[in-house]
């Protein structure tokens, strides 16, 4: 009985700590964008962006090396997504990466980005996670896998997604 109520415990300290979270993350968006969370189409945009962001510290920590070079790809592609400062990148990937870390699957980054993304938009955002999975020269059987799983998640035809592979290919020479 005890052990229970341990476990209970739990659940309801990882619920606080999901809310907490929830809190920060919404006033990091209110206190960079000077706007009210009722705004819908405010909401929907920064959902976008903490998917994107998410996505990509998965597949930067998905090879467990913390490259700098890694880390610059993230960055560029954040900075080219969503035309954010460099102020905005350092908080976006600190909260996509609290997320990741708190999080038991992909599917809701890649569900959000499903909802929210054309078909256009998410193929760039795949070719932007090859950049990242390239930036160190090596692409590993761990990088392969999540890049593997991130497609089918996302709906990618294979043809689409070797595309942007090779896309990304060329655009690190």
């Amino acid at each position: 009985m005890l052990k229970l109520k341990g476990e209970r415990q739990k659940v309801k300290d990882k619920g606080w700590k999901t809310k907490d979270m929830f809190k920060r993350i919404t006033a990091f968006f209110e206190s960079t964008m000077s706007v009210t969370t009722t705004d819908k189409a405010y909401n929907d945009y920064h959902k976008k962006q903490m998917a994107a962001a998410a996505l990509f510290i998965e597949v930067l920590k998905s090879d467990f090396e913390y490259l700098d070079e890694e880390w610059a790809v993230v960055e560029s592609s954040l900075r080219e997504l969503f035309d954010l400062s460099n102020d905005e990148i350092t908080q976006i990937t600190a909260l996509a990466e609290e997320q990741v870390n708190s999080a038991v699957s992909l599917r809701s980054f890649t569900h959000c980005i499903n909802e929210n993304y054309s078909n256009e938009e998410k193929l760039r955002i795949v070719e932007m996670l090859w950049r990242i999975a390239l930036a160190d020269g090596v692409i590993n059987k761990y990088e392969n896998h999540i890049m593997r799983k991130i497609g089918s998640l996302l709906y990618i035809p294979q043809k689409d997604y070797v595309r942007a592979k090779q896309q990304a290919r060329l655009h690190r020479n």
